[in-house]
């Protein structure tokens, strides 16, 4: 991307929308629809509210602002153009349709779609949103302890636990190099938790399952701080955390998904006991007594669990943990 993007975050970050202000409007028009759909529909809205003033309604905003080319692109034009194009926002359509300036952020929309659907262009090392807390330096492992209370408490083997977490996040810690909880961002329920929202403006955070697939390679933290950007509650629960990779939406034992993330990057022993929360409300713990492996899995992976043979895998693993 062009426009500078650690400038534009920091000042996300640091909510001056006073700098976010300025650089936007030093903008061309591609760059302003970069910036524009990278900082999301929220901070759009604010900075109309801010710098526009309040008193006029976005319609009169698009209906009145005059004509402009792409070197000099108004911000009181285009932006609820972005609103309404990009982020599928109807309480900011303009009042006309099928002008110039509409047709262009269509245009120029279409572009950074594929090119944000082909590679990253854009790489975030933080959360510039401060939801999350900093990583925990010196993050707990399971013992086997942890373990067996689970297994006691539950009745049900130890080897099952682990062959679960042996499927999930390898059997090894539940942090990564950074000392942050593993992840895996699933575009797919990014998607259904913002109503497709974001699908036009960013294909590799909001997509059908079958394309999500694809974006597994890429840095997962950096799609997870950039969705968060958007709607930081829908991103967390578009995320499975931890060593059991349990999704951000099924915060059970915990009141909601942020709570639920900030524990994640806690402690193994939280990963464990998300695990076993999930497994208690969704009724599983009596497939692991009776190592029925394949409705355990539909019933922790989806009904889609045959495309990543996650009940033969749990079988397996179980067998390596000395399970009989």
């Amino acid at each position: 991307m062009t426009f500078a993007v650690g400038a534009l975050f920091s000042a996300v970050e640091s909510n001056n929308y006073r700098m976010l202000w300025t650089m936007m409007h030093a903008m061309t028009m591609d760059e302003l629809v970069k910036a524009g759909t990278a900082v999301g529909p929220q901070r759009l809205r604010e900075l109309l509210f801010r710098f526009v003033g309040k008193s006029r309604k976005p319609s009169q905003l698009a209906s009145s602002a005059p004509a402009v080319s792409s070197a000099t692109a108004n911000l009181e034009a285009v932006i609820p153009e972005l609103l309404a194009e990009a982020f599928a926002d109807k309480t900011f359509l303009p009042a006309s349709r099928g002008e110039a300036i509409t047709r262009e952020i269509r245009q120029l929309l279409r572009t950074v779609h594929n090119q944000r659907a082909a590679s990253p262009q854009i790489v975030l090392y933080r959360d510039v949103t401060h939801t999350l807390p900093s990583p925990n330096f010196c993050p707990a492992p399971l013992t086997d302890a942890n373990f067996a209370d689970v297994a006691s408490r539950n009745g049900i083997c130890v080897a099952a636990i682990k062959a679960v977490a042996q499927v999930e996040s390898g059997g090894r810690s539940g942090f990564d190099d950074q000392y942050r909880a593993k992840i895996l961002f699933e575009a797919h329920h990014f998607r259904k938790h913002t109503a497709k929202r974001f699908d036009l403006s960013h294909p590799h955070l909001s997509c059908r399952r079958a394309s999500a697939k694809k974006y597994y390679s890429w840095n997962q933290y950096s799609r997870l701080f950039e969705a968060m950007v958007l709607d930081p509650v829908a991103a967390i629960k578009a995320c499975s955390w931890g060593k059991f990779q349990v999704l951000g939406s099924n915060h059970n034992g915990w009141p909601d998904p942020v709570s639920f993330a900030r524990a994640m990057q806690e402690s193994e022993n939280n990963h464990l006991k998300s695990f076993e929360a999930y497994c208690v409300t969704n009724g599983l713990i009596v497939h692991l007594k009776n190592k029925a492996w394949a409705k355990f899995a539909e019933g922790y992976n989806g009904k889609n669990y045959k495309d990543f043979d996650y009940d033969t895998k749990i079988a397996k693993a179980y067998a390596k943990y000395g399970g009989t």
